[in-house]
């Protein structure tokens, strides 16, 4: 049985993906999760967000790349 990280395992052994994506959410520093939803859910290009969160777009882009980081890092634990 493959052995999951502390953080995985309150979700048990085969958790429904929505599941897996909150607790990826969960795992971000508050910015990354902030600019990753703007970006994501609000469909906000990056240099719309650089603005209204007062960043520079390559800031942006390291917030989103993070989010997508976590979500493939949650995910690979439950593969």
């Amino acid at each position: 049985m493959k052995r999951y990280p502390q953080y995985a395992r309150r979700l048990g052994a085969d958790p429904p993906v929505l599941d897996q994506l909150d607790l990826a959410m969960d795992l971000l520093w508050p910015f990354a999760r902030r600019v990753f939803l703007m970006h994501r859910v609000d469909e906000l290009p990056y240099g719309v967000i650089a603005i209204a969160v007062d960043v520079d777009v390559a800031t942006v882009e390291r917030c989103v790349a993070d989010a997508l980081w976590s979500v493939r890092m949650v995910r690979r634990e439950f593969e």
